[in-house]
């Protein structure tokens, strides 16, 4: 994973370096340099940003041991446990009462996730290594990671903590659907498989569900 976090770095300066000039790899630096200090000082940013930089901080330094079942229900459930802190920033600093309902909703359910991942893997023993599925899944992860550096330095997010939220939350629920397709095409377990569906069917919903609020 270390390998391919130095890849992305190397693409990423070749393609700075083939648009333009030093100076304009310097700007783009200032610039980026310059947004991260604008989100560390806005609460607004910072209190649903940190939450979900941990949880994918976690996430990237799990041990892949290359079984499907196992490494999907951790990698699951540290995304899931992300998302309940971000839910419960929106509930206790939230002023939209509309996204304050859909925390306060998704939460028991997000709850109910996190105690099914962990019940599933304290049963699981990796035994059954897939590389392509630690690849897939590895990229997602990548992504994932990326998305949100970028989402921190951009102007995505404003100082307005309910739209921080619901443009977070959108992520969030893509990132999940994401990962549960990875893993229906290489897992095994029933139980898993019937969440990962179940995650899919229901994030799609909440995806439309919040896009219909915010509008």
């Amino acid at each position: 994973m270390k390998t391919l976090q130095s890849n992305l770095s190397i693409w990423a300066l070749a393609t700075l370096l083939a648009g333009g000039s030093l100076t304009a790899c310097a700007q783009a630096t200032t610039g980026t340099t310059a947004a991260a200090a604008t989100t560390a000082s806005d609460p607004a940013k910072t209190t649903l940003l940190t939450p979900l930089q941990q949880s994918i901080t976690k996430i990237k330094k799990l041990v892949a041991t290359g079984d499907p079942d196992f490494d999907y229900s951790f990698q699951a459930k540290l995304h899931a446990q992300g998302v309940q802190d971000l839910l419960k920033q929106e509930i206790q600093n939230g002023k939209d009462t509309a996204l304050i309902k859909i925390a306060k909703t998704l939460l028991p359910a997000t709850d109910a996730d996190v105690t099914l991942l962990d019940g599933t893997m304290r049963q699981l023993k990796p035994t059954r290594p897939n590389q392509a599925y630690t690849q897939a899944q590895s990229r997602n992860v990548e992504a994932m990671s990326l998305k949100l550096q970028q989402t921190g330095t951009s102007d995505k997010l404003t100082s307005n903590l309910d739209k921080n939220f619901s443009t977070l939350l959108l992520d969030q629920r893509q990132d999940a659907i994401d990962m549960a397709t990875t893993y229906l095409k290489y897992g095994n377990n029933a139980t898993l498989k019937t969440y990962a569906q179940g995650l899919i069917d229901k994030s799609t919903q909440q995806i439309a569900q919040i896009k219909a609020t915010i509008k």
